[in-house]
């Protein structure tokens, strides 16, 4: 008889603790994307400049295999205006440099270098991230995240995320998600454009402000 309400008890608590645990998770995921993007926002707005660590990934139906690259970044406020530097390292060492007017990219391999201008329909989303320099609701509507997203397989703790659709009908973009991580920094994005191709990025080895102290 003790025995049985020892385990009667037990499955009590293993329920009462999965439960305390789905209600820690739902928490999480239901934070309003509105106020997610706010704090983004702040937060880069006070950044100088912040370097990183990432790896990328991009499928589809139209790329053929997956195609994957890593390397380093860094963002600064200059006197003339935000840079946005990417070092791929692997698999082909180039350098992509933006100031979200123009997009310089060198190629190691090719030791080519090509300049192109962003047009402003399609406008370098990635820096406007780091720069901050217009609310989010001016280009995007914010929403929760597609309950499909997972990130257990990218080796990452859960986290807040929202969903961005541009405003702009000639977007190349479908949707956007975006995890928020601690300090309000973006560790993850998955760009989907409409023809299902996503392009996955991961951030880590995040430092704000480096250069203040270089």
């Amino acid at each position: 008889m003790l025995f049985l309400n020892f385990q009667r008890c037990s499955s009590v608590a293993t329920v009462c603790f999965i439960i305390s645990l789905l209600a820690c998770r739902a928490e999480t995921w239901a934070q309003d994307p509105e106020q997610l993007a706010v704090k983004l926002q702040d937060t880069y707005a006070a950044v100088n400049s912040m370097s990183f660590s990432f790896s990328q990934t991009t499928s589809g139906p139209m790329t053929g295999r997956p195609k994957s690259g890593k390397g380093n970044g860094l963002y600064a406020r200059t006197v003339d205006q935000p840079l946005m530097r990417w070092n791929y390292l692997t698999p082909d060492p180039q350098v992509v440099i933006s100031d979200g007017k123009t997009i310089s990219m060198y190629f190691e391999k090719l030791n080519q270098m090509i300049i192109s201008e962003v047009d402003e329909a399609q406008t370098d989303i990635l820096f406007s991230f780091f720069a901050a320099s217009e609310p989010l609701e001016n280009h995007f509507t914010i929403l929760p995240p597609f309950l499909e997203t997972d990130i257990s397989e990218a080796d990452l703790p859960e986290m807040p995320s929202l969903r961005l659709e541009p405003l702009d009908k000639n977007s190349q973009i479908k949707n956007i998600h975006l995890w928020i991580g601690e300090n309000s920094i973006i560790r993850r994005i998955e760009l989907l454009d409409h023809f299902d191709t996503k392009t996955t990025i991961n951030f880590s080895n995040i430092e704000t402000n480096p250069l203040d102290t270089a």
